[in-house]
């Protein structure tokens, strides 16, 4: 079949469906696949491509080239549509694409550059000073900035290279480069796909012999947090099999010694239960079809090579449709107790004031009263409350003598359906508060300092069910944890910040040792030649010649002493108490760059500031402002050492007020750069207290900074990124004065 007659539509029916997609027949007897990508360009048609596409179906298909020039598959989507046609009518060689990962092996990455448009970045186009794999650089669904290198219309193969970096310092003669954002429904399918199977987890032992292929398999299930176990042979996956059971055998039909059908039938024999994919090529496929019909009445899956990740996804997908119709089954039991089956689900990041309201609101209690014990000083105190009570604070020192002190300190639960007033071991909670007429207490069980007590309080008799004790302590445990948390954060951002004062006092010192050196000079130098000017015989002359010798010198030194100041001023900013004040954006980002300008030229890393067009005026935290700044920027500075030790980088920081729809006004502050990049996988894992990408790293400055940004009511995030090619971070902060 020549190259223009494969762009030619032919006629095929669907005889069976594989887990990737259609099993087809054509006119002539030969048979091929259509994997489901190539079925639609709608995204919902081809996430119901089995019910759309039935067995028995015809239509029309364009062959597709693989190896060896063999058109063993076809595409539907292809035969409506050709894309090729419109990506030539529009392409521009200057273009720079944003690509995305749509498969890694070991010679390159193959990158979707426009909706059904894939070309391959080669791993000879890689930087110089890049000496890792292309299986270890780039992650499936991550981002890449390309363009395009060479173009070969008849195989309809692309070669690609990485986009040129730009400085953004860049001089205005200079071409911008055309940036093509493009819409991509597979890319984005994948990407989702990757980021929705992060939290299913299966125990997967793939058997392949070839190590290229075992490895790019392996990295991809890894990556989207599958536990993957790896053989070479079918004897070792039998030995592997009687002590560890996977969830999925994942086995290449061709493997030395048993073969991989083989495998499959005795997994099926002795271990029913886990689940079987098989895989070959063609060749293999069409000797021992029978064999891999046998197979699949057995409830083996099969995959046709060459795999991609997507492949890979749909299969792990399959999987969670047919969990779900089990759990679905399960689920039918009834609960034992409606009253905690029907409560409202907790928040991952509920404030203490948010549970105490719902609690309160749930369980129908007047008021909810969240005390805390001193067991050092003997003292009561009240952390939070919700509800409409009294409370006479003057009593509160008495509370001690109180059921509140045998909640907290000795973990009791105390349940009074109706107080009276007579009853003696009430009698300083009910000076504290005096409509006290019935409680739910139950202690906080937290590792903290203090001691704490979740009291529920009414104003009437009321009885206390013991589902409503159930639901009080799953609040009480879910304040605990919370309280913790914010006990951690509050330790981790104070260690944070002395960390980032020990990195800006190296710069701070620097920078002061530089300015007063010269100083002692100065004087010595003006001494001098005052004395000289002195030896003029001319009194007016020498008067003269000293005066202006005085002002020039006298002001050098005053600026000297200025730049001390503000540097010390600078200083003061990050390890100030945090208070609302006044703050002038474009003098925060200034004052910050100018903490970390020793750290920054240590690292050849330029650091650069695009002021607003308008002066942007705040009132909040000056310190934790600072604080976050410092943070991404040092991650930043601290990236690009590692990534580029000798070549160094660059840093751009920018202020934008973008329209939005929404009554609250936000500006943002961009911080861009030209480091290795953030797998997109990785794009909110990041910000997860604990997790680096560097050795040397804690691991919590990120983490923190979203915090902070948070609590100042504004937000942390990855605007974009692209891998060897950079990422940028974006800050949203609301206005407010």
């Amino acid at each position: 079949m020549s190259k223009e007659s494969s762009r030619q539509t032919v006629q095929i029916r669907v005889t069976k469906h594989l887990p990737l997609g259609l099993f087809v027949e054509l006119d002539n007897g030969q048979h091929g696949i259509v994997r489901f990508r190539e079925t639609s360009w709608d995204a919902d048609q081809v996430e119901n491509w089995r019910a759309n596409f039935p067995v028995g179906w015809r239509g029309e298909a364009t062959p597709i080239a693989a190896r060896k020039g063999q058109y063993r598959e076809f595409s539907l989507r292809m035969a409506v549509r050709d894309p090729w046609k419109i990506f030539l009518q529009e392409f521009n060689k200057d273009e720079v694409f944003d690509g995305i990962v749509a498969g890694v092996v070991s010679f390159g990455v193959f990158i979707e550059i426009d909706e059904g448009i894939t070309g391959l970045l080669h791993k000879s186009q890689l930087p110089g000073g890049v000496n890792a794999s292309p299986l270890d650089l780039f992650w499936p669904g991550d981002h890449v900035r390309v363009r395009v290198k060479a173009i070969d219309e008849g195989a309809r193969q692309i070669s690609l290279a990485l986009a040129p970096a730009q400085s953004p310092a860049r001089d205005s003669t200079e071409t911008t480069i055309q940036i093509r954002p493009t819409s991509r429904m597979e890319s984005d399918s994948i990407l989702e796909a990757f980021t929705n199977l992060d939290g299913f987890k299966n125990h997967i032992l793939l058997v392949e012999d070839e190590p290229a292929q075992s490895r790019a398999v392996r990295n991809w299930l890894q990556r989207i947090g599958q536990r993957v176990d790896v053989v070479d042979a079918a004897e070792k996956a039998l030995d592997y099999l009687e002590s560890s059971e996977p969830d999925l055998a994942l086995i290449d039909i061709c493997l030395p010694g048993i073969q991989g059908n083989e495998l499959a039938r005795k997994i099926f024999e002795k271990w029913p239960q886990v689940r079987v994919v098989v895989t070959t090529d063609w060749a293999r496929a069409d000797s021992m079809m029978e064999e891999i019909d046998a197979l699949q009445n057995l409830g083996a899956e099969l995959l046709i090579k060459p795999i991609m990740p997507a492949d890979l996804i749909w299969v792990l997908r399959q999987g969670m449709a047919n969990e779900a119709e089990t759990l679905v089954e399960i689920s039918e039991v009834k609960p034992v107790a409606k009253v905690i089956s029907d409560a409202p689900a907790f928040k991952p990041k509920s404030s203490v004031g948010d549970l105490l309201s719902r609690c309160r609101t749930y369980l129908g209690f007047d008021g909810v009263i969240l005390f805390a014990l001193d067991p050092n000083h003997r003292t009561v105190g009240i952390a939070d409350q919700s509800g409409d009570i009294f409370c006479d604070k003057a009593a509160i020192a008495s509370l001690i003598f109180s059921p509140v002190r045998d909640v907290a300190e000795s973990k009791k639960t105390v349940i009074a359906n109706e107080i009276f007033e007579e009853d003696r071991k009430f009698k300083y909670l009910l000076e504290f508060c005096p409509e006290l007429t019935a409680c739910l207490a139950v202690p906080i069980p937290a590792n903290l300092q203090s001691e704490y007590a979740l009291f529920l309080v009414h104003k009437h008799p009321k009885p206390i069910s013991p589902e409503q004790k159930i639901y009080a302590d799953g609040t009480a445990l879910a304040l605990g944890a919370l309280l913790e948390q914010e006990f951690f954060e509050e330790k981790a951002s104070q260690i944070q910040r002395t960390t980032l004062i020990g990195h800006i006092s190296r710069s701070l010192v620097h920078e002061i040792n530089n300015l007063i050196g010269p100083l002692s000079a100065y004087v010595g130098n003006l001494a001098a030649n005052i004395k000289k000017i002195e030896l003029d015989p001319d009194p007016m002359i020498s008067k003269d010649k000293v005066n202006r010798l005085l002002t020039n010198e006298v002001n050098e030194i005053q600026a000297n002493v200025r730049r001390i100041f503000s540097n010390t001023r600078m200083f003061n900013h990050i390890v100030a108490q945090r208070k609302n004040e006044v703050l002038r954006v474009d003098e925060i980002i200034s004052e910050t760059i100018g903490l970390l300008r020793y750290l920054s030229d240590r690292a050849r890393v330029r650091m650069f500031f695009t002021p607003p067009d308008q002066l942007i005026v705040i009132r909040n935290q000056g310190a934790a402002l600072e604080q976050v700044l410092l943070n991404v920027m040092l991650n930043a500075i601290q990236q690009i050492a590692e990534f580029r030790r000798e070549a160094g980088g660059w840093v751009h920081i920018r202020i934008e007020t973008p329209l939005t729809d929404s009554q609250e006004s936000i500006f943002q502050v961009f911080i861009e750069d030209n480091g290795p990049g953030i797998h997109r996988n990785l794009w909110e894992k990041i910000f997860e207290a604990g997790y680096t990408t560097r050795s040397d790293g804690s691991g919590i400055g990120l983490y923190l900074s979203k915090n902070l940004i948070e609590e100042l009511g504004g937000r942390l995030y990855v605007a974009e990124s692209f891998i060897l090619g950079g990422t940028t971070f974006a800050i949203e902060i609301p206005y407010s004065l």
